[in-house]
């Protein structure tokens, strides 16, 4: 088990232009006139304070870092920016001028644009059309000119210093060629201001080095760059300056040199923090809980591993590798074309998730929003409803649900992972999202089970929160539990895993120790 390992990026700061850095030249922050500006902006919803009192300026020609954990208000200042929300009291100064945005289109005429997470992509359409969609050039008869969308498209991407066809259908591109089709949308429209909100989330590392080189043009270009990210080692490669709330307040703002890594995590949380990765007390058990052997199906090659109680074992990758197709297959979700899975040595057939459930597997899904949680529903629903599926006894009665043993399951399953709630019976959609995550985790543990799957388990999730979930994961191997951890970012694989097993096109093909050079890792998911 690693120790003492730096959290983010093995402690490597890769990137550290100057501020407001030019191709002629680089001025102080005190030689510019700020692009934005806000001055004690509050905004309160149901009679609590989202935004109070913040006070936010970004200047031209710079990265500008807004950091936080979910629900600090992060999304709220963006909206407000945007025209999605409209403040409550404050000012926000463009250019030193005051104005007042009550709607998007007030937002883009005032020079600002944003890109959200989820991109808003027609994928069916050519990637000049949706560059255009919205201001397309018309030609005769009221028709779409192609040739102008295709030039105005095309001047978008040559602005970025990319090269990507403007004809070609955008489902055929990769997710970051995909991404930076949505800033190109966003600056054909020449703003000064542009917001991207988790834009790394799905890319793997050289798609995000890509995005990487297109946030420093902009910049170059003197576009002001608000870049919302979850990720502190982003912050250190690319930003000038940072801005942390922390409850809806600002924590800091200003330089991100003078500021490490466990400075930055201890300004969102409010406190200090311990080690980001929890030191293991015990060795894995040489019983294997779980072991595949030539498991195949789909872009699934024969695959054969073990996995043994009071184990924490990574499954590394590039997206496309296969790693969660395995998962599925393992879980039922996905139909095994061949080989065998076995758990506590005997062979099992496991057809669909409820087989692997009683087998004592439980998979704690990618996308917690699509197949992990019923959003709409309560904790307590989300927490039972494996057990229920799995036709347990405990909560069943001649069919019917015993309110109150689903009531105290849910409760003892919140209380161990530590989810932040009024009640269990409170709807998961109203939970920030380390808590909804912390939410899917409690849904499993509260079946018992031996083995456990986690595919990408801190996702979109805030730092306090990756190292809850970290805890988690640990507690859950020191009680003797077999835990597969798939994740496309190295450092927690590092930080948490006894060994790491590397997959690339469909199989296993490199297994590492415990704490590995990431440039080894990197290297081999490439192979």
């Amino acid at each position: 088990m690693a120790s003492g390992l730096c959290f983010w990026g093995l402690g490597k700061r890769l990137h550290k232009p100057q501020l407001l850095q030019s191709k002629k030249s680089v001025r102080t922050e005190c030689e510019v006139k700020e692009v934005l500006e806000l001055r004690h902006v509050t905004k309160m919803f149901f009679g609590n304070k989202a935004l109070d009192d913040v006070t936010f300026t970004a200047y031209p020609g710079e990265i500008h870092a807004l950091m936080g954990q979910n629900g600090a208000g992060k999304s709220t200042l963006m909206k407000i920016l945007s025209g999605a929300y409209t403040l409550d009291s404050g000012t926000i100064s463009i250019d030193g001028a005051e104005v007042k945005i009550h709607s998007p289109k007030d937002a883009e005429a005032y020079g600002i644009a944003i890109v959200y997470q989820e991109l808003s992509v027609l994928p069916h359409l050519s990637a000049a059309a949706n560059i255009v969609i919205g201001r397309e050039p018309m030609g005769r008869f009221g028709m779409l000119n192609k040739r102008k969308a295709q030039q105005l498209a095309a001047q978008a991407l040559e602005r970025l210093g990319v090269k990507i066809n403007p004809n070609v259908r955008l489902g055929n591109l990769s997710v970051s060629q995909q991404q930076i089709c949505e800033i190109a949308k966003a600056i054909s429209k020449n703003p000064k201001i542009v917001i991207l909100d988790e834009p790394t989330a799905a890319l793997t590392n050289t798609e995000r080095e890509a995005l990487f080189a297109v946030m420093r043009k902009m910049r170059d270009d003197g576009m002001t760059v608000i870049f919302i990210t979850h990720h502190l080692e982003e912050v250190f490669e690319v930003a000038q300056r940072c801005t942390v709330l922390r409850d809806g307040k600002v924590a800091y703002t200003g330089q991100v040199d003078p500021l490490s890594d466990r400075a930055l995590v201890e300004l969102m949380v409010g406190h200090e923090v311990g080690d980001f990765f929890p030191q293991r007390s015990t060795r894995p058990s040489q019983n294997a809980a779980l072991e595949l052997k030539e498991v195949a199906g789909g872009i699934v090659q024969p695959t054969s591993f073990k996995l043994h109680y009071g184990e924490v074992v990574g499954l590394s990758g590039l997206i496309g590798a296969g790693r969660t197709e395995l998962a599925r297959m393992v879980f039922g979700a996905d139909k095994m074309a061949s080989g065998a899975l076995l758990r506590d040595g005997r062979e099992v057939k496991i057809h669909r998730p409820a087989d692997a459930i009683r087998h004592g597997i439980a998979l704690i899904t990618e996308d917690r929003r699509i197949d992990g949680l019923a959003l709409n529903m309560s904790i307590r629903f989300n927490i039972s409803f494996p057990n229920i599926v799995a036709g347990d006894e405990r909560l069943l009665s001649r069919q019917f649900v015993r309110r109150s043993a689903e009531h105290d399951m849910a409760l003892k399953a919140a209380d161990r992972v530590k989810i932040k709630h009024s009640s269990v019976g409170q709807r998961v959609i109203s939970l920030s999202g380390g808590n909804q995550q912390k939410t899917a985790i409690a849904k499993w543990v509260a079946t018992g089970a031996k083995v456990y799957i986690f595919d990408e388990p801190t996702k979109g999730i805030d730092v306090a929160s990756k190292i809850e979930v970290y805890k988690v994961i640990n507690e859950l191997a020191e009680n003797g539990a077999a835990v597969l951890v798939i994740s496309s970012y190295n450092p927690e694989l590092i930080g948490i895993c006894d060994r790491i097993l590397v997959m690339a096109r469909g199989r296993i093909t490199q297994e590492f120790g415990s704490n590995p050079a990431e440039t080894d890792l990197i290297l081999a998911q490439s192979m």
